[in-house]
């Protein structure tokens, strides 16, 4: 049963949470709060709009290569942070030159895109891939306890 409750509901929450993170990573460094603060319902309905379409956006770009990560980290049980990150940050390469080309961006700009990406894969593993792997049996027998002689 946990298997099932794994594979419905826990990745893609996994997934959903780690797009809101990488959105928020992303907008964050160039949201300019106003003289009058937070408290201004233009700014706050103003990057709502800036969150919730960026949000969107990651999600749309990174799931199919998502999918497919997560399926063979299920596969064949992988779960190590390094590999999540290096994922994440090949990611973000990939987004960078699929997006810029040769003709790459400002550094802030490429900075904020490496920044979100490593946010999307430390939130997935900290949601669902650190136990990646870990719903199948152990194909190992367990050793039979030593007889006493004598």
């Amino acid at each position: 049963m946990s298997t099932v409750l794994r594979f419905l509901f826990v990745i893609p929450f996994g997934f959903v949470a780690a797009c809101l993170v990488a959105a928020f990573a992303l907008l964050w460094p160039f949201l300019e709060i106003p003289p009058g603060g937070v408290a201004d319902p233009v700014f706050l309905f103003h990057a709502a709009v800036a969150f919730a379409a960026q949000s969107a956006q990651i999600g749309s770009v990174v799931l199919l290569p998502f999918a497919l990560f997560a399926l063979a980290t299920e596969i064949f049980a992988l779960s190590s942070i390094l590999l999540h990150l290096a994922a994440g940050l090949l990611g973000g390469v990939a987004v960078l030159f699929g997006t810029y080309g040769r003709d790459v961006p400002h550094m802030s700009v490429q900075t904020a895109i490496l920044v979100a990406s490593l946010c999307f894969a430390l939130v997935y593993w900290i949601v669902a891939g650190h136990r990646a792997g870990r719903w199948r049996r152990s194909e190992t027998r367990p050793v039979p306890a030593p007889t006493p002689e004598g």
